[in-house]
């Protein structure tokens, strides 16, 4: 059976990804949409990644069925489609750090970012009742900062640039441990389909962290600055970069799935090529967010 990891809640995704209602009918118009404080309007939203990310989670899912089914065919076009989607997503992830407001001032972010991706790999791996409880959890935290940042009552609400960032990071470590579970259920031409798949989401990430660092090349706050900022009450900003400490945690998760299947004598030697060149990928790019995001110790 392929091991299928739930990206992100459709209920989150639908708070980031509704911005009217003909948007709303292409979601089926089953999901909660997060309104605008003191008004009826439709939000702005980011739907830039929200529905890209919805339409990989769909893509994989209905991928991952056809393979469960003995039906491997017609698992090659949502495989294809689950590539575009999250380019797609990624292309939006760029367009919001080029075009980033002020960030708002927010408590600790950087720690906020890192339980929120525990907490999101524990849910994923129980299922049932503790991921449905994990959803409600991010949908109330996204409608919350989404209401921070709005400019007054009845004005137009989005959710913060950084969550989005790291709804797209999430659906990438999602769309990658989802693959390497297809891979050992695959061969031939739809193993190198599941294989496409498996690099476009890594490569992709790769891409984004490196687009934050330029974006953000300052390092985090030295140590005795931040513990300053907590012990005064201060807040502290919300950035792109403060969603690091979350991604390394889906990282070291991702890794931890490669490595596993990579060293099961049961795996084939075609997937153990596919899942080395995966590793190689992960660790490279886990050294850079180490080297450019430092821990801060008892952050």
């Amino acid at each position: 059976m392929v091991l299928r990891r739930t990206i992100l809640p459709l209920a989150l995704l639908a708070s980031l990804a509704v911005a009217a209602t003909a948007t709303a009918a292409t979601t089926k118009g089953s999901e909660p949409v997060a309104h605008a404080s003191g008004g009826g309007a439709a939000p702005l939203t980011p739907s830039i990644v929200g529905i890209p990310i919805m339409r990989t989670e769909r893509s994989l899912t209905k991928a991952g069925d056809r393979i469960d089914d003995g039906n491997g065919a017609k698992a090659v076009g949502p495989l294809r489609a689950s590539r575009r989607y999250l380019i797609r997503s990624y292309k939006g992830a760029k367009y919001l750090i080029a075009n980033a407001p002020p960030p708002p001032a927010e408590e600790g972010s950087a720690a906020s970012f890192r339980k929120l991706a525990r907490r999101g790999i524990r849910a994923m791996r129980r299922g049932g009742k503790a991921r449905r409880r994990y959803y409600k959890s991010l949908l109330r935290k996204i409608r919350t900062r989404a209401h921070s940042s709005g400019s007054g009552a009845g004005g137009p609400v989005f959710a913060d640039g950084p969550t989005a960032v790291f709804s797209v990071f999430t659906s990438q470590y999602g769309a990658a441990t989802t693959a390497v579970g297809m891979s050992l259920d695959t061969k031939g031409a739809l193993l190198n389909r599941v294989k496409t798949t498996l690099y476009t989401a890594i490569i992709l990430r790769n891409r984004l962290v490196k687009i934050v660092h330029a974006a953000e090349p300052t390092p985090p706050p030295a140590e005795a600055g931040r513990a300053h900022a907590h012990a005064s009450g201060a807040p502290v900003a919300a950035t792109f970069g403060s969603v690091m400490p979350g991604l390394l945690i889906l990282l070291d998760d991702e890794i931890q799935t490669l490595q596993a299947t990579a060293d099961d004598p049961a795996t084939p030697a075609a997937q153990k090529a596919i899942l080395t060149n995966a590793l190689l990928a992960d660790y490279q790019i886990r050294q850079k967010v180490n080297t450019w995001w430092p821990p801060v110790v008892g952050d």
